[in-house]
């Protein structure tokens, strides 16, 4: 026997041969792929929830700290200006001013006329 029996090949060229699609097999991918999708759009539904909370959340913190921080101003600018209008600090500006209590002659009072009339 000849050690050149097995070297030799014989070339074969397939190329007419296609493969035939399995029916069965298309029909188990779309029962399977109609069955995951009501789980599929629940699942993307609540993560959309979820994200929406959470972005809720965070709007909400914000305004919260926000409330605080113009409730405060405001505390604060009522101080003042009860501070400001105390009698006591308007009478101890006038005086600095140099401005004096008005003496008797100084007020004269003007009678209001009816709207209609000029």
């Amino acid at each position: 026997m000849s050690s050149n029996a097995y070297v030799r090949s014989k070339r074969v060229e397939n190329l007419h041969l296609t493969r035939e699609r399995d029916r069965r097999r298309g029909l188990e991918l779309a029962t399977l792929l109609l069955a995951a999708l009501p789980a599929a759009s629940a699942l993307l539904g609540w993560a959309a929830l979820h994200v929406e909370t959470v972005r809720v959340g965070y709007v909400r913190g914000a305004r919260t700290r926000k409330h605080a921080e113009l409730f405060e101003e405001n505390r604060r600018l009522r101080a003042e200006l009860a501070r400001a209008s105390s009698p006591e600090r308007v009478q101890s500006v006038a005086i600095r001013k140099g401005l004096a209590p008005p003496r008797p002659g100084q007020i004269q009072y003007v009678e209001q006329r009816e709207r209609g009339l000029r």
